[in-house]
């Protein structure tokens, strides 16, 4: 898409109909920053999400209903044509005074050397070591696809027989995705003080609070993620988890057969006072779960209906070093045949088979 952006002057976009059509709309939001291109955007009555996205919003783009005429949608392209001009122009005239103004090599390798720093800071706010505790087996394998990334995860025992884990990922990449994924970091509530005790909070009320705490910041350049939040009680290895449209993590049992976990849940940053759905699940000696981010999917050049599991199905039973080393060699093969589009994230919980 960002590529199609770049060489367009006017572009025509109706967001996907499979349920992913507010995904798509933000990572195209975010290409529009580096484009001059002019978006008429198609959207239905029922689009609430979509529309709320662009609601309010200042950007070069132009909104219409499905049900536009023929002759609306042609004014439209004729005041799309007429402003394009005008982007193009103030890009050029940004391109020009950067360079009037010393964007030359030593400028050049300073903003490296800054992303680089960004890069290890961001790196501080992930798991050193991914903990082993009691039965409960954690690993991670974390691609991003420039020196920052829109995904981040942690692992937290939150007490003697309870453990939190999360992974999110903002919508977009680059800075002001990775601003977000350390704004989730710090927001992501776990546990609450009542009086000389406390209370573990649960997995869909951390993430209806963490919502409203992303829709309070009103943040402009990146401010949707989804996420998914799980707390392991080891003690009888019961699972409790909410999602904010993420997706939906695989379940593979000792037998070999699969599972995914669904549980709904809009995107969050979207809208305030937003209900997520809490959900259990038993696990058993021998079972893992698997967590991961669209990065793993979509950067794997496959058929767009291709789930988690035909692309790493192979791969899910093997020990967990040997899965994230194989799932590893699987994505540089494709990032080898077209450059990796997206953050990719996978986290795995495996349940010890003697436990």
């Amino acid at each position: 898409m960002s590529e199609q952006l770049r060489q367009a002057s006017v572009a025509v976009v109706k967001p996907g109909d499979n349920g992913d059509g507010a995904l798509q709309l933000g990572v195209i939001l975010q290409e529009l920053k580096g484009s001059s291109a002019i978006v008429v955007f198609i959207l239905d009555e029922s689009e609430v999400t979509e529309r709320k996205m662009l609601s309010g919003r200042a950007g070069q783009f132009l909104r219409v209903p499905s049900t536009v005429t023929p002759e609306v949608l042609r004014a439209n392209f004729q005041a799309a044509g007429a402003l394009q001009p005008a982007i193009a122009d103030l890009r050029q005239d940004v391109f020009n005074l950067r360079k009037v103004n010393g964007a030359s090599r030593g400028a050049g390798e300073t903003l490296d050397e800054e992303m680089r720093l960004a890069s290890r800071l961001q790196r501080d706010f992930l798991p050193r070591r991914m903990p082993e505790i009691g039965p409960a087996k954690f690993n991670a394998l974390y691609r991003p696809v420039s020196f920052v990334s829109g995904d981040i995860y942690d692992v937290t025992r939150l007490d003697e027989t309870h453990i939190g884990f999360y992974i999110a990922d903002a919508v977009g990449h680059g800075l002001p995705a990775a601003l977000l994924t350390m704004f989730i970091k710090k927001a992501l509530q776990t546990k609450r003080i009542v009086g000389n005790t406390y209370q573990i909070i649960p997995p869909n009320t951390s993430l209806a609070e963490l919502n409203d705490d992303i829709c309070a910041q009103d943040l402009s350049s990146c401010n949707f993620c989804t996420a998914i939040y799980g707390v392991l009680d080891i003690s009888d290895l019961t699972l409790t988890y909410a999602r904010a449209g993420h997706p939906e993590p695989v379940l593979t049992r000792r037998d070999g057969s699969h599972e995914y976990l669904s549980a709904s849940g809009c995107l969050l940053g979207v809208f305030e006072d937003a209900v997520f759905e809490a959900r259990q699940v038993q696990l058993a000696p021998g079972d893992r779960l698997v967590l991961y981010t669209d990065g793993a999917c979509d950067s794997m050049g496959a058929d767009k209906s291709a789930t988690f599991t035909d692309i790493f199905g192979p791969d899910l039973s093997l020990p967990q070093p040997d899965m994230m080393a194989a799932a590893s060699e699987r994505i540089d093969e494709a990032c080898t045949q077209g450059k990796q589009i997206d953050d990719i994230t996978l986290m795995t919980l495996d349940i010890d088979i003697n436990a």
